[in-house]
């Protein structure tokens, strides 16, 4: 596959956008794609069999192409090249290309995918953004070697959900990222709420960062899976499954993603879960099935499926 070459000042700028399970990152594209008065091309990487995150991006004027067929870092990086192949012949190419990377991608391939020669005759590699929540920084460098890798490579970090941690947590989670990474700039953000077009602006990405570095494998007993239900769930079934299967389970079930049918709500809701915390908002359009992508370690899904199928309303 062979793109069309540019002069250098003419290729289409890339930003990367990474960060482990929950960071923010989607809620941070969606936030650069509201504020850039440019047209962007969004790829979108999904660590599963279901995409979830695709469906969120708000599409605006922009272009989003969703991988699902495997993680970037491993069997997705045909659909990468072919998504770029596709950008870069197009008549009205875009302003710049944001690449969000699945919450469990080395970015070690996929930066090197997009440094190949043929790749950089069209693209060029500005940003390295890593999305961290400001409460789980040590506990995220611990269990998640991928995590690591991301906050190495960064030219930028950002420090997300800061209204959720005290002044003393905030100090400490930055003091341990500039011990990981201090050539990073680390910026403070409530809810992705960065300053779009300095980030945009920025051009200070070193490939020299990649020299040496190996791909690292998934954190052991990383697993994906989808439940879904054509028919309504019942309120309380599913209060009674959140409860004891997600949210009693923080250090098994990392994110929970997706929309429900609830029996008796007008509209979809949109679920959103990482460890013990939660977020349920009522989502446009008519109710359809429930659908929800599990990402966890060591997780039964044999156990799951049996638990929200006894979720689905009773006919009356």
């Amino acid at each position: 596959m062979t793109l069309p070459a540019a002069r250098p000042d003419d290729r289409i700028p890339v930003l990367v956008i990474g960060g482990f399970l929950g960071a923010g990152k989607t809620t941070l594209v969606n936030h650069l794609i509201r504020s850039l008065p440019h047209r962007l091309g969004v790829i979108v990487n999904e660590f599963g069999a279901t995409g979830v995150d695709g469906g969120l991006i708000e599409r605006l004027q922009d272009d989003v192409t969703e991988l699902t067929a495997g993680c970037l870092c491993c069997t997705g990086r045909d659909d990468l090249l072919r998504s770029l192949v596709t950008i870069g012949m197009r008549e009205q190419k875009p302003d710049a290309v944001l690449v969000e990377l699945s919450g469990v991608a080395d970015p070690t391939p996929v930066l090197t995918t997009l440094l190949e020669r043929s790749v950089r005759a069209a693209f060029r590699v500005t940003t390295l953004v890593a999305v961290v929540d400001a409460r789980h920084v040590l506990q995220t460098l611990r269990e998640h070697p991928e995590a690591a890798r991301q906050l190495a490579y960064a030219n930028v970090i950002v420090l997300n959900k800061t209204d959720l941690a005290d002044p003393v947590r905030l100090d400490h989670a930055e003091e341990v990222l500039r011990g990981v990474n201090p050539l990073a700039r680390v910026v403070r953000v409530e809810r992705g709420q960065l300053d779009a077009d300095a980030l945009l602006a920025r051009d200070d990405f070193d490939p020299r960062t990649l020299e040496g570095a190996a791909p690292v494998a998934h954190t052991p007993g990383l697993t994906s899976f989808t439940l879904r239900s054509d028919a309504p769930l019942d309120p309380y079934r599913w209060q009674r499954f959140m409860t004891d299967l997600i949210l009693s389970r923080p250090a098994e079930v990392l994110r929970v993603k997706g929309t429900l049918s609830l029996l008796g709500y007008p509209h979809p809701v949109l679920f959103q879960a990482v460890r013990d915390l939660f977020t349920a908002d009522a989502w446009e359009g008519e109710p359809g099935a429930s659908e929800l992508v599990f990402i966890g370690r060591g997780l039964d899904r044999a156990e799951y499926e049996a638990a929200f199928a006894g979720c689905v309303a009773e006919r009356a």
